[in-house]
């Protein structure tokens, strides 16, 4: 899910409204990961776990998801405050108000340092706002999405444009990457096109670099390998610095990769192959429409590759 300005402004207010330490906002994760994920918090605390995610069941966070139902401890000084996942360090937490969010989307929580300063008057409060929180995350998702689709159709038109107007191969292969990681918000983009040639475009400290390698460079062993080999789609939360899991090559700049995802490129004789890896920024999850979207244009931009000259 993007940043939400609005909605982290009113987990504010409801941090302010109940006069908590921390007030955490936990999302059920749509990702191959499962379980919560901590979205939002507003916190008086340096030791907020910032990728906090937490199981269905698990602790009090995930009980009241799994249950449906709220948690109202006004004396919590018996227990380490590291229990409910979020907390690094323990912040001797006295008093937790946890409740259920509509539609099933996750847990909205509110905890202090002081005893017995959640109500049940103020639990029928956080309810109503839960309420109003849930209809704003719903209208954000709207235009978020809405945005995606002019986006990509945007992204759909400029691509027809640059088959229609550009006739040298080099150039309509940069052109054609240097869009795709404009448009669909990417830190890296590699295209290998098997025997002949490697293309990546990144982000390295915050400067665009566009490389271009003869296939000698290309390590057959790594994922993009894989996919070419396969000739399946591979897609990845993120990568494990172990030997085999590089993009191209085992000496490539590419660090803290999340969102890897990677899709085979094959001739309509399915004589040549090769393969398009795509890297989103950091927090940045693959959509549905996204997906469909770049597999056919990556799809199309293959075969007019191979007719230029």
């Amino acid at each position: 899910m993007k940043a939400m300005p609005r909605i982290y402004e009113f987990i504010e207010l409801i941090a302010n409204s109940m006069e908590s330490y921390t007030t955490s906002l936990f999302l059920i994760d749509d990702s191959d990961g499962g379980g919560l994920l901590l979205y939002f918090f507003y916190s008086l605390s340096r030791n907020i776990k910032k990728d906090c995610r937490v199981l269905s069941g698990e602790g009090i966070i995930g009980w009241v998801f799994r249950e449906q139902k709220s948690v109202l401890a006004s004396y919590f000084d018996k227990r380490d405050a590291t229990t409910l996942k979020f907390y690094e360090k323990d912040e001797d937490i006295k008093s937790l108000l946890a409740i259920p969010l509509p539609e099933n989307y996750g847990v909205l929580c509110v905890d202090s340092k002081k005893s017995y300063v959640f109500t049940e008057e103020k639990e029928k409060i956080l309810r109503q706002m839960a309420q109003v929180l849930v209809s704003m995350i719903n209208a954000e998702k709207e235009i978020n999405e809405k945005n995606i689709v002019e986006n990509l159709l945007t992204f759909s038109l400029n691509t027809i444009e640059i088959m229609v107007n550009v006739k040298e191969r080099q150039e309509f292969a940069r052109e054609f990457i240097e869009l795709l990681g404009e448009r669909i918000n990417l830190e890296v983009l590699v295209f290998v096109y098997e025997e002949k040639i490697v293309l990546f475009n990144c982000r390295i400290n915050n400067k665009n670099m566009y490389k271009e390698f003869s296939f000698d460079y290309f390590d057959q062993y790594g994922l993009m390998g894989w996919v070419i080999k396969n000739k399946k789609e591979l897609f990845l939360e993120k990568l494990s610095r172990s030997e085999k899991s590089f993009i191209v090559n085992r000496e490539e700049p590419f660090e803290n990769v999340t969102n890897f995802l990677c899709l085979p490129l094959i001739s309509p004789k399915n004589t040549k192959t090769g393969a398009l890896a795509f890297v989103k920024k950091a927090g940045e999850k693959w959509l549905a429409k996204e997906k469909k979207a770049i597999s056919l244009l990556s799809n199309l931009f293959f075969k007019e590759y191979l007719n230029k000259k």
